[in-house]
Formats: C-alpha cells, structure tokens, sequence
C-alpha cells in the first residue's frame, strides 16, 4: 500500500511566515499552482491557508488583504497526517473534517509535504 510519506516525496513545501499577507500568499498560490500554503514560524506548523480560505475572507469579511496577517486568519494547529498513513486514511480524515488539504508531518515535528484531494484522486483513491 502506498503511504502519504511516498505521495509527497520530492514536493516543494508551499509554506509562509505568519507576518505574510493573505495578497502574498494568494499571489503565491496562484504563481506556484498549489492551493494552499503552510504557515510555519520558527520550523514549526503554525497553520493552514486555502484557496477556500481566501474566498471566505475576500467575500465575505471585506478585509483589506495587503494588511491581513496570514496569523490572523489561517487555520491554526491544523490536522496533521503521519508519513505512514495510508491514502485510504487520508481521504477518510479529508471527508470527515471536509478537508482538501492536510499536512504530513513526521514524529519530530518536521513537514514533509501536504496531500490535497487532487493528489489522492490522482493517486486513484475516491475521495468523498
């Protein structure tokens, strides 16, 4: 069986600092194709922000995105996968929390990459 730790080896971590604005880390996902960006401060997971985030935040707070800290509107300590789950896991956890994109994070604490739906379906698992 494939793990999550196989799915994301080799990925280019998506990842901001906390002091990031939502214009920088929409400018990001759209320059690099991801849809979300880990916010990590001192090499530690902080939080999440998505695409979905984004459009929650634009529509419907009207918050000014050039002075909106990532910190202040992420997903904070968000769920986390171990590198050994399987994808079967993933997209069960990804279902239940209504989730499209989770974090690997191993025993230290260190990020190894996030599995999106995109990659499970990919991947050839059925999500939802």
């Amino acid at each position: 069986m494939t793990t999550v730790s196989e799915l994301v080896r080799g990925q280019k971590l998506a990842q901001m600092a906390g002091d990031s604005t939502i214009r920088e880390a929409a400018r990001y996902m759209v320059e690099n194709g991801v849809g979300s960006v880990l916010v990590v401060d001192e090499g530690a997971l902080r939080g999440i922000f998505t695409e979905r985030d984004a459009l929650r935040i634009f529509l419907a707070t009207h918050r000014n995105p050039d002075f909106t800290r990532l910190a202040d509107v992420m997903t904070q300590a968000p769920q986390t996968l171990a590198p050994d789950a399987g994808l079967q896991d993933a997209a069960e956890r990804m279902t239940a929390g209504h989730f499209r994109h989770l974090p690997v994070v191993d025993a230290d604490g260190r990020i190894l990459g996030v599995v999106s739906q995109r990659d499970l379906i990919t991947a050839g698992v059925t999500v939802g």
